[in-house]
């Protein structure tokens, strides 16, 4: 190095003076543009407006963005390399102004323009929900009119998962309710003297209502959780698209299977819901009011008929449509990421309990209309 150059900050770059020209050796980057800023500034401004660069061995963008700042100030660079003289010329050409700021929209617009793209998304789940709900209406179809391609292994399974596995939760829940529906009874009732009344709500409210709606919001979290995320895990590891290649149906394999065992199932859980709803009652009543067992299956069978089991029991198959289908089909939509799996996972159960919450509605305000 000549006597009278100076090594950099960053140990990289090196400023010297040659022949009446400022030198600069070693790497010009983004961490030694300051120091090269810094060199060039100094002494007398006559010598460094023509730069050496012939010892430069590195140059990234950065430093190629001051270069060019520095030619287009007078300055002059000498002993460039072709390649870095077309970075150069690169940056030379870029656009390097700052764009104006976007105009804020007011905040109305934007609320609005959210609106409008959450409802297009709705309207395209629910298209896509219609579309996958005739194609697995078709596969059952199929399989009624061929019934060899039934897989009775495989619905034995799932009627085992989503039936068997769930009696314990839900008869324990169905207990919780009722005896809540009964607390909550007497207590508004009986300064009125009708707590006696209190049976007959428990016995209308669990058969027609609660029993079969707090099931299928069960079983939606339960079961249709577990068919997202099956059929995700399948789907991330590409074995969907093996069944394909060996002309196999995915709709035939893997929907129809837990479509048939959830339609069998949901109901009788929901049968049992009932049952165990009933038998809670007769359980907080004695306590509450001292009526024996056999006093109170009297009352019900004077506050209930056959149309109010028939109300709740022929809600059970539709959602349980409604949550093997929306299950199925955000398993389907996984891309290949476990990520992928729990978001498809957490939307199939959401939509599902909003679409049991919905139908049910709509099943109350069918009924009432009928006078059932």
């Amino acid at each position: 190095m000549p006597p009278n150059s100076s090594p950099s900050l960053a140990s990289r770059l090196t400023f010297s003076e040659r022949d009446g020209r400022a030198a600069l050796a070693g790497r010009l980057d983004a961490a030694t543009v300051p120091d090269a800023r810094s060199a060039l500034g100094a002494g007398q401004e006559a010598a460094k407006r023509a730069v050496d660069l012939s010892e430069l061995t590195e140059l990234d963008t950065a430093g190629a963005l001051f270069l060019r700042a520095w030619e287009e100030g007078g300055g002059s660079l000498v002993g460039l390399r072709a390649d870095q003289r077309r970075l150069i010329d690169l940056i030379a050409g870029l656009e390097r102004a700052p764009k104006a700021a976007a105009a804020r929209s007011a905040g109305w617009r934007v609320s609005i323009a959210e609106l409008g793209r959450a409802g297009a998304a709705a309207l395209r789940d629910l298209a896509a929900l219609t579309e996958f709900t005739g194609r697995a209406a078709a596969s059952i179809g199929h399989l009624l009119l061929h019934p060899g391609g039934i897989r009775p292994a495989a619905i034995a399974h799932h009627t085992h998962e989503t039936g068997v596995k769930a009696l314990p939760i839900v008869g324990l829940l169905a207990v919780m309710i009722s005896v809540v529906i009964a607390y909550q009874g007497v207590a508004q009732l009986r300064p009125y003297g009708g707590q006696d009344l209190t049976i007959d709500l428990v016995a209308l409210s669990v058969l027609r209502e609660m029993a079969v709606l707090i099931t299928a919001i069960l079983v939606a979290g339960r079961s249709g959780a577990a068919f997202a995320a099956e059929i995700g895990v399948m789907q991330a590891n590409q074995e969907v698209d093996a069944l394909k290649v060996m002309g196999l149906d995915p709709m035939q394999l893997l929907v129809a299977p837990r479509l048939l065992a959830l339609a069998v199932t949901l109901p009788l859980l929901t049968f049992f819901a009932d049952v165990m709803g009933v038998l809670g009652g007769a359980l907080i009543t004695r306590t509450l009011l001292d009526v024996s067992l056999a006093q109170y299956l009297l009352r019900v069978r004077e506050a209930v008929d056959a149309g109010d089991l028939f109300v709740g029991l022929v809600k059970a198959p539709v959602f349980a449509a409604v949550i093997a289908v929306t299950g199925c089909m955000h398993g389907l939509r996984v891309k290949g990421s476990a990520e992928s799996v729990g978001i498809e996972t957490t939307r199939a159960v959401v939509k599902s309990i909003f679409l049991v919450i919905v139908l049910d509605a709509l099943f109350s305000i069918l009924f009432e209309k009928v006078g059932i």
